[in-house]
Order: structure tokens, then sequence, then C-alpha cells
């Protein structure tokens, strides 16, 4: 099964209850669990992740959340992304090296009608080389987190006794 994107993002119904749904994932988590998967839960919401000894930057994480339709039966949405701490390191690098090339170019616009040597340009290309190379090192990540990607989608539909996210995966495309 290939998965769409870096952070694929499924979503299907079912009759299955939030606590059926969550108490299959945790019986499986205590059988059959050769990875040592971990589970956090709060009411309606879970994440799956590997275990820290395991786990590297780019290791991937399950969210799962429940929603109770007027019908009785149960919205169940899945993504699975990175951890929120290095999503947010990349959004805050990515944010920090564009407003690094901004002020280099507006410092080196400023210093050029000055009549001064622009310094601020070369500052504004060495921020846009870091944004390439920043670039690069998440598409390295996504191709490394990919097996554990299909770990994770597999762990689930193996829990619940289904192919909820290959079928949820099709109507997608």
């Amino acid at each position: 099964m290939e998965l769409p994107g870096f952070r694929p993002r499924y979503r299907f119904s079912t009759v299955s209850s939030s606590a059926e749904i969550t108490r299959l994932i945790r019986d499986r988590l205590g059988s059959n669990n050769p990875r040592g998967l971990l589970l956090r839960s709060t009411l309606d919401h879970l994440v799956l992740t590997f275990p820290q000894r395991e786990a590297a930057a780019w290791t991937p994480q399950m969210d799962i959340s429940f929603e109770t339709l007027a019908d009785g039966k149960t919205m169940v949405r899945c993504q699975i992304g990175p951890n929120p701490t290095i999503w947010m390191l990349f959004a805050g690098g990515y944010l920090a090296l564009v407003l690094l090339a901004l002020t280099g170019l507006t410092l080196g616009m400023a210093q050029q009608m000055a009549g001064d040597a622009p310094w601020g340009h070369p500052l504004a290309g060495l921020a846009v080389v870091a944004i390439a190379i920043a670039a690069l090192v998440e598409r390295a990540g996504r191709q490394r987190a990919r097996p554990d990607m299909h770990y994770l989608s597999h762990f689930v539909d193996e829990s619940l006794g289904c192919n909820c996210l290959e079928l949820a995966r099709e109507e997608l495309l």
C-alpha cells in the first residue's frame, strides 16, 4: 500500500464504538506488538507511537480521533505524520530562514541605494541555500519514515480486523 503524501489522512465510519476500537487496539498492543508500539489516549483521541529507544527524528506517529455520528456510527479519523516537535522545528526553521532572506534582500537593497557595499545580498543567498538544505533533509526523512508509516497503518487495520485504512485510502483517490 503506497501512502499518499507525507501526512496521509484517512476517514471511515464504523458501527463499532470508540471504546470498542480503543479496546481492540489495546488488546493488539498487549498480545501482538513486536515493535513495542505505545499508546497515549484521552476520551476520543489516541496517539500510537514507536518507543523512544527505536525512534529517530523522522519516526512517524498515528493520531486517531473519534466522533459519534447521528446514526449511531463512529467516524474514525486517522493521520500519520511526524512527531509535532519535529514538525514545528521545520516550520519554525523555514520561517526563520525566509525572514533572514527577506532581511538580507531588504538590507542589501538599502545598502545599494545608499551607495555602500551591499553585503545583505549574500546573507539572503545563504538563507536560500539553507532552505534548500532543509528541504533535502526533510525529503530524506520522508523516505526513511515510509516503512514505519506502512507498519502503523497495517497495525491498526489488523487490530480492527478490517482493511479500513486501505478502503479509506481508495475513497480518497
